[in-house]
């Protein structure tokens, strides 16, 4: 009977890195973290730690702010949660309930990070001073700690990535805006150019990404404006 092959995998990472797969950083990081369990639990620690912080600073620069080189994470999940507008409904309105367990969750995630940091810093690859003869960290706790980091990127991310929806990032990246990609397929293009056909949408981003943005930010406005109509006049007829 053969056995089993053990791979683990971070789903959440991973499902982002097929969304993004120019995010190579992230990518090294997430094969790195998913390939040292079982055998190599402080190494995966301390990815766990690493990849918290770069997605934290990866949601920062998008939204054109620059993280102090000092921050460690718990100081970069505080300031990331700030613009990440957890709580707020589709319509843009804030709902009292839904924003005090979003605060809970915040505090979770903070907690999380919290152990992370303190384990990674005793039983890490990278931890200082080891005892070279200290005990290997369970690897059960390094699983933990990868399963949990890999919720919290993918809260952070995919909740930053539904406010890119709402209001263009400073850094975009083709294929966020999907819908608004199509639009623009559908009525220009394919080109052929030297038999090879060119997407309207994606050489307009490579080509002139300041017209991109004009025309995504246009896009955004109309559309949410159509949408609020449309949920005023479903308000008023169901009132």
């Amino acid at each position: 009977m053969t056995s089993e092959i053990y791979a683990f995998r971070l789903t959440a990472c991973r499902e982002l890195m097929e969304s993004h797969p120019e995010s190579l950083v992230i990518r090294q990081q997430v094969e790195a973290l998913e390939e040292a369990l079982p055998d190599k639990p402080g190494i995966a620690v301390s990815f766990c730690r690493t990849l918290i912080e770069t997605t934290c600073k990866t949601i920062l620069i998008d939204r054109g702010l620059t993280p102090d080189g000092a921050w460690e994470a718990p100081k970069l999940i505080a300031e990331t949660t700030k613009y990440l507008h957890l709580g707020i409904h589709d319509d843009g309105q804030a709902d009292p309930t839904l924003r005090s367990g979003a605060e809970k969750l915040v505090r979770g995630v903070n907690s999380i990070i919290d152990g992370v940091v303190e384990i990674r810093n005793a039983h890490g690859s990278a931890a200082h001073g080891a005892d070279a003869y200290a005990p290997m960290l369970d690897v059960r706790y390094a699983e933990l700690l990868a399963r949990a980091t890999d919720a919290v990127v993918g809260l952070l991310f995919k909740t930053h990535l539904n406010g890119a929806e709402k209001a263009p990032m400073t850094r975009l990246r083709y294929g966020s805006f999907k819908d608004f990609d199509e639009w623009i397929d559908s009525d220009f293009g394919p080109f052929i150019v030297l038999e090879t056909p060119l997407v309207a949408s994606e050489s307009l981003f490579r080509t002139d990404l300041n017209s991109y943005r004009t025309a995504l930010i246009e896009y955004i406005a109309e559309r949410d404006a159509t949408r609020t109509s449309l949920i005023k006049l479903l308000r008023l007829r169901y009132a």
